[in-house]
This record gives structure tokens, sequence and C-alpha cells, in this order.
């Protein structure tokens, strides 16, 4: 006979302590001491599958394969609690002579911690990556739209937007004008160095001109898109 232990009945605020040190775990980074490359990569691979085990063992075969062979060392006992009643305790210690030697303790230690996460903390909560400082959090209300791990790194991102969107409306008004500007140049055909003349009409400065010229050749953000006959007409 098999029993199915179902993880949602697993108690919330035990599930939300294993899902903080998981994460806590996998934001440090390389320079730190406490780096933990191989659960990094797990539940940046776990992020990346959407959070969903049939899409994380699709998408990561070898890792699978690892967990399963990390898992099956895993034993079950029972301890009496305080009030005397069976406490199942799942040891990932296992049994030494099951245990292959030498043990890589990187993929020991990441695979352990990435397992726990998976049976006590995966089913209740997704987790994301902050998209301003990187670090890992948990979705604790399961908001669909949920980017950042902290109000501050909102704020920050929010006010980073806001100024590159601004920088980038100067930046249109400005292209806009010199684009008026060489039109008027090309038409009238005056004896004077074009980016000189340009500048004055436009309001903008000679290096100005440059950059946004070759912004444009490189089709980067917020370049001055010149046709063909403008850059022959200009050189």
């Amino acid at each position: 006979m098999m029993i199915t232990v179902l993880p949602d009945l697993v108690d919330r605020r035990k599930a939300a302590i294993v899902a903080e040190n998981t994460i806590k775990l996998a934001s440090y980074p390389e320079d730190d001491p406490r780096h933990e490359p191989v659960l990094r990569g797990l539940v940046e691979s776990w992020i990346a599958a959407g959070c969903r085990l049939d899409r994380w063992e699709k998408a990561n075969p070898k890792r699978r394969e690892t967990l399963n062979r990390e898992t099956n060392h895993w034993t079950l006992t029972f301890w009496p609690n305080h009030k005397g009643k069976p406490l199942p305790i799942l040891s990932s210690a296992g049994r030494a002579e099951d245990r292959p030697r030498p043990v890589n303790l990187a993929e020991f230690t990441g695979y352990q911690a990435f397992a726990a996460f998976l049976l006590c903390a995966a089913p209740r909560f997704d987790v994301g990556k902050c998209d301003r400082c990187t670090r890992f959090y948990w979705n604790k209300w399961g908001k669909a739209n949920k980017r950042f791990c902290r109000r501050r790194c909102s704020q920050q991102q929010t006010a980073t937007e806001g100024q590159r969107d601004r920088i980038s409306r100067q930046r249109q008004e400005k292209n806009r004008r010199i684009k008026k500007a060489i039109r008027e140049f090309i038409e009238g055909e005056p004896e004077a160095d074009w980016k000189a003349w340009v500048s004055g009409r436009a309001r903008v400065t000679r290096s100005y001109i440059t950059r946004a010229v070759n912004r444009g050749l490189h089709r980067e953000r917020d370049g001055l898109r010149l046709t063909k006959s403008y850059l022959e007409r200009l050189k």
C-alpha cells in the first residue's frame, strides 16, 4: 500500500521559514563567502520554469536526476512530541552506507536545501528575482505582477524609470528640432559647417548631435535616425 502525504498540510509558518531560509542562502553574491552556487542555480532554474515542477523537470533533466538521487537517501522516522503523539521526522542524513564517497559538499548542501524547499514551501510560495537588486524574494501574497523584493527597490526603480523616461522625452524633442534644422540646411544649402549651423538652429551642442547620430547608426534607444540620402548630403 502506498501512502501519500500532502505537502499542503505543512504548517504555513514553518513553510514560510523554509522559504525565507532558502531564498536567503541562494541570494548571497559570488564575492560573499556564504555564496551557494548550486542552490542559486537551482532557484534560478525554478523561477525560469515559472515555479512549476512539470516545466522545471522538462527544462532540467540532469538536475531532476540529481534531485532524485539525493532524496533517495532520505529516511522517515517517528519521535513522540511533547504530548506523546507521533511526530514524523524526515531526515536527509540517510544511512552512511547508502551514500557514495566522496560527497560533493556544494552539490549535497544545495540539493538538500532545494529539496526541503520543494517539500515544505514550494506548494505554497512562488519565488521571484528582484528587477532592481537581483535578490530573490518569495511571493507571500501570490501577486502576479510582483517585480521587487521590497518597497525600497520598487521606489528606487520607479525613480530610475521616471528619470530615464524624462531623459528619453528630452532627447526625442531635441532630435525633432535637429531633423527640422537638417532639412532646412539641405534645402537652403548655406555655406557653413552643417553641425555648427544645425546646432544653432536646434539649440543643441555639436557634441550632442554627434552622439545622437552615432546612437542612430547603432540603432540605440533615442538615436537620431537619418536616411542614407541625408547622411550622404551631410558628409
